[in-house]
């Protein structure tokens, strides 16, 4: 992972042993931080947040993305011992959902689409970025693939050197494109300003290389395709995959736990 701009205090402390700083981290969790709602990320004094992500590809897709594209992601300050532990800054603006409530529910019309064009944006940013292998199905870091929509605890599933061998219970011999995917662009993971300017992407552990429906099948997953006005802008804002996301439905209605 490339260096990140965060002033020479920052570059001489990482200059410290990964426990050192590890450990440092954690007791600052225990004494100072204050978890965000059911997620793995809590906020520290000085404007500082830390995640204690699950998966090995989120810091290394966050930079990525950050250095590829003009998606604002959080800016990581610090990542000891092999990216599972995430010192970011804090980010612009607000959750399109959280504790409070929805956002979008309350949002005008002219405000909504300030969210459906920033969306697009992004769908179309991320699907120019070329995977290292144009046909392998994996996570970012070309390991297993993590995903809520296939395992709810969060297991590891492949890599599958093919999409083919990805759709194995699927009849079809459609081909498709692998392209980077978020994985799990949903309202919670969305930063938007008071006019609905989106500014901010959030959570990249589910992060891979996947084929082109992906995306927004996970971002219609289970209840999300029938809440409204978010379901209106998904499909607005990415491409239609008609037969796709019908089939997704009817896997996710007959074998989601």
């Amino acid at each position: 992972m490339s260096t990140f701009d965060c002033g020479w205090l920052w570059s001489l402390w990482r200059h410290f042993p990964n426990r050192i700083r590890f450990f440092f981290y954690r007791s600052m969790v225990h004494m100072f931080g204050q978890r965000l709602g059911w997620s793995s990320v809590f906020q520290l004094p000085f404007g500082l947040y830390v995640k204690l992500s699950r998966t090995p590809n989120e810091a290394s897709a966050m930079e990525y993305v950050r250095t590829r594209t003009t998606i604002p992601v959080p800016a990581i300050l610090d990542c000891p011992f092999h990216r599972w532990l995430i010192v970011m800054q804090a980010s612009p603006g607000k959750p399109l959902q959280g504790p409070e409530g929805s956002r979008l529910a309350v949002a005008s019309n002219e405000q909504l689409q300030n969210v459906r064009d920033g969306l697009t944006d992004w769908v179309n940013q991320l699907r120019t970025l070329s995977p290292p292998d144009p046909r392998r199905v994996s996570g970012f870091l070309g390991g297993g693939i993590y995903s809520f929509r296939i395992d709810e605890a969060f297991r590891p599933v492949g890599p599958f050197p093919t999409p083919a061998e990805f759709h194995s219970q699927r009849s079809d011999l459609k081909e498709y494109k692998i392209i980077f995917t978020h994985g799990d662009i949903l309202p919670h993971n969305i930063l938007a300003d008071e006019d609905f300017h989106l500014t901010g992407l959030v959570d990249w552990e589910c992060a891979g290389w996947m084929p082109d429906y992906w995306e927004k099948a996970m971002s219609l997953r289970a209840a999300w395709i029938r809440v409204v006005p978010w379901s209106e802008i998904v499909k607005d804002s990415f491409p239609v995959y008609h037969d796709d996301m019908i089939l997704e439905q009817r896997i996710q209605i007959c074998c989601t736990p």
